[in-house]
């Protein structure tokens, strides 16, 4: 991405278009964690659902592992920018979480757990949470209607300019 996509993307004021009805069209399908300010020490105050327009009025702290205040609908608060994408000339959205490569979507958190499917490479998941501790790496995913797990390092949000990692 170059400079002036960068500035684009942090000085974008995208055009608000979520109104009510549009917004029941989404789920709260791999959201975005909005706090009250720039950092993992602040309160998370909601869920932005993957997919929507936000209007981006600033980033913070550099593009790597930085902040964006974003305002979506009446919620104002800061999201890291890498669940964030450019899309369209002047849009920004949370981006959706997709598969890099082919993953066996697992019964439980670990290999010697047995395969409940295979997700194709670049299909959107849902991600309801990624585990730490000795658990560490492993994400529950949601994959057409069925619930299992994924090892972290085959997830990304779709065309976010920096990488998220999931484990």
């Amino acid at each position: 991405m170059s400079f002036s996509q960068m500035t684009l993307l942090a000085g974008a004021a995208a055009f608000f278009a979520a109104t009510a009805g549009e917004a029941d069209a989404h789920s709260l399908v791999s959201p975005a964690t909005v706090r009250s300010g720039p950092g993992i020490q602040w309160p998370a105050i909601a869920k932005i659902p993957a997919g929507v327009d936000v209007n981006v009025s600033g980033c913070y702290s550099g593009w790597q592992g930085g902040w964006c205040a974003v305002q979506w609908k009446k919620v104002k608060g800061y999201v890291q920018v890498g669940a964030l994408a450019p899309s369209g000339a002047n849009d920004v959205i949370v981006a959706p979480i997709v598969t890099i490569d082919n993953v066996n979507l697992r019964k439980g958190p670990g290999t010697n757990w047995p395969s409940l499917a295979v997700v194709p490479s670049g299909e959107k998941v849902d991600v309801a949470y990624c585990s730490q501790g000795w658990l560490y790496g492993w994400c529950k995913i949601s994959y057409e209607g069925q619930a299992g797990f994924v090892n972290g390092l085959v997830l990304r949000r779709q065309n976010a300019p920096y990488a998220t990692t999931f484990y």
